[in-house]
């Protein structure tokens, strides 16, 4: 009998632990970090005053496993205003601790051993780890840039203070690729929108064509990620864009998973939501049972509390115009550091991405300082960055199933304040 089974099969994300790394050296070296997707300024006075003020009333016991019945209503209430989807409370809707959990409870619920999950990449890195969980088995197939933008053209496009999206910027999917990977095992394709890491939005036309190719496998269920839907730029509008949960022939197929602490920029408060059909939400109910069993109660009224104050939609509009003017203010940073790179204008999420391709890094940067193992270029890039000029991003080809494919990328996250843009900015050019 194999010992550390567990350990074995997750052996391959490890390099994800490198992570904590790139964080100590930040200590180390005072770096400005923008490579973690959490913003570094305080959530909203208002959710706050409702944890401090549901604390001294809300009882401290057991709630019913699928969430407070509050929460459920004020989320259902949300979402049918801004998203136009009446949602069941009893039987479409289900809470768990943050969209993480909700993201395990689903692929607990709906996949089994051998089943195959489709991640369009650059995935976002814990599908894979908890599809292997489940004995299931990731496939990806790729996004790929349309072009190589220089730096002179896309600030060629600056004005009035902002950056706009262009067809220079997208990301292609591969339908005819797609098709092929696609099998009697596969049941579940991940659509992330906005995706991290590239911020891209998957356009009507792009979820109709998937919608056809679905069409053919009944037995495909999709998983859509939608923890940064109320950050979308450009002609969308906070919670309105092209979506599956809204789409006519993939809503019946459709779970959505949501984040409350992204929605209010508290990425602790760990409330997430899945929404879709009642015979999923029911198999993702049973999950949560031994997952988590119930939420805190007191972050869960605290929460019900905010939407419910928040279903005008006017925070969600600052918020949104406030990550789209720190978006732009890092990509023109990174446009005129002394890096060459080559970017695209993201159309929502936390982050952007560039292609490291053209930028010369040391030899050393290349050798894990601990094992001497051979690093991809992105990691090597990483470590150069927080080492020698003090900024901390993060490598992309843990977002891949191709690791060489993702070894041209890194990430970086604009969901923080205009003085720690501003000082990174400095520290680049």
């Amino acid at each position: 009998m194999q010992d550390n089974i567990i350990a074995d099969r997750m052996a391959p994300y490890l390099q994800l632990q490198m992570y904590a790394k790139f964080t100590q050296l930040a200590v180390k070296n005072s770096c400005v970090n923008m490579g973690q997707g959490f913003p570094n300024f305080p959530p909203p006075q208002f959710l706050r005053q409702a944890i401090a003020e549901e604390a001294l009333t809300e009882s401290l016991q057991y709630t019913i496993t699928a969430g407070h019945p509050r929460l459920l209503k004020a989320a259902a209430d949300f979402f049918e205003k801004h998203m136009g989807v009446k949602v069941d409370t009893a039987k479409e809707i289900v809470a768990s601790s943050g969209a993480q959990s909700v993201l395990a409870c689903v692929f607990q619920a709906l996949l089994n051993p051998d089943d195959e999950v489709i991640c369009f990449d650059p995935a976002f890195d814990f599908y894979r780890p908890l599809i292997e969980f489940q004995g299931a088995k990731h496939v990806g197939v790729p996004l790929k840039p349309g072009q190589l933008n220089s730096k002179a053209s896309i600030l060629n496009r600056f004005e009035n203070g902002k950056i706009k999206f262009s067809k220079e910027d997208e990301w292609h999917l591969d339908y005819e690729y797609l098709e092929q990977r696609i099998n009697a095992k596969t049941k579940m394709v991940i659509l992330n929108s906005p995706q991290n890491p590239i911020g891209k939005v998957f356009s009507v036309e792009e979820l109709d064509r998937l919608a056809e190719i679905l069409e053919k496998h009944p037995q495909i269920i999709v998983c859509e990620d939608a923890a940064y839907h109320h950050v979308v730029f450009g002609g969308y509008q906070p919670f309105s864009y092209p979506r599956c949960f809204t789409h006519p022939k993939l809503k019946s197929k459709t779970v959505c998973v949501t984040s409350a602490g992204k929605m209010f920029s508290a990425t602790g408060l760990r409330i997430g939501f899945a929404m879709g059909d009642e015979k999923y939400i029911k198999a993702i109910k049973s999950a949560q049972t031994y997952h988590n069993f119930c939420l805190n109660p007191v972050l869960q009224t605290a929460t019900a509390k905010c939407l419910e104050q928040t279903i005008d939609g006017q925070y969600f509009t600052e918020i949104r115009d406030l990550y789209e003017e720190q978006s732009t203010m890092l990509l023109k940073g990174l446009l005129e550091s002394r890096l060459n790179l080559h970017c695209w204008v993201p159309q929502g999420g936390y982050f952007l991405v560039t292609d490291i391709s053209d930028v010369d890094i040391p030899e050393k940067y290349f050798k894990d300082d601990q094992d001497g193992h051979q690093l991809t270029k992105d990691f090597a890039f990483a470590y150069y960055m927080a080492c020698e000029i003090g900024v901390v991003c993060i490598p992309c080809s843990p977002y891949f199933e191709n690791k060489e494919l993702g070894s041209r990328f890194v990430r970086w996250a604009f969901c923080k304040t205009t003085e720690t843009i501003q000082d990174a900015c400095n520290r680049l050019k």
